[in-house]
């Protein structure tokens, strides 16, 4: 079961893709929102998708909500292989807003094993995720 935080993270996240993400591509099934971030520790700018859980048959293969992330659109776009990353937010014991000295607008997940934060450009960007 997700924790509160993810669950209460969820519903800021329920704005569609944007308008220029092609329908009919299988990579967008259960999008919610995508767009580029950067990582926190190196400040590498990193294109992220937002899936929530799939409903109904789907659900058995794509699994729950999760954030991957992706060298570039293109390569999303293209399917170039396997996301660099996914976080499964079901996994994620907290998930909140923060700042550090670097980025004044991280989002940080939070699992059992790791920390793993990204940075916003600003206040409405980090809201939105």
């Amino acid at each position: 079961m997700a924790s509160p935080a993810v669950l209460g993270l969820l519903p800021h996240l329920s704005s569609p893709p944007g308008p220029n993400l092609n329908n009919n591509n299988n990579n967008n099934q259960g999008v919610r929102k995508c767009g580029y971030l950067r990582k926190q520790k190196h400040g590498h700018k990193r294109f992220f998708v937002l899936r929530g859980p799939a409903g109904g048959e789907e659900a058995a293969g794509a699994g729950g909500a999760r954030l991957e992330y992706y060298e570039s659109e293109k390569k999303w776009r293209n399917k170039s292989g396997a996301p660099k990353r996914v976080i499964a937010l079901d996994s994620c014991l907290n998930i909140n807003k923060r700042a550090d000295a670097k980025h004044k607008y991280l989002i940080a997940l939070y699992t059992k094993d790791e920390y793993f934060a990204v940075a916003a450009e600003n206040e409405q960007e980090q809201e939105g995720w």
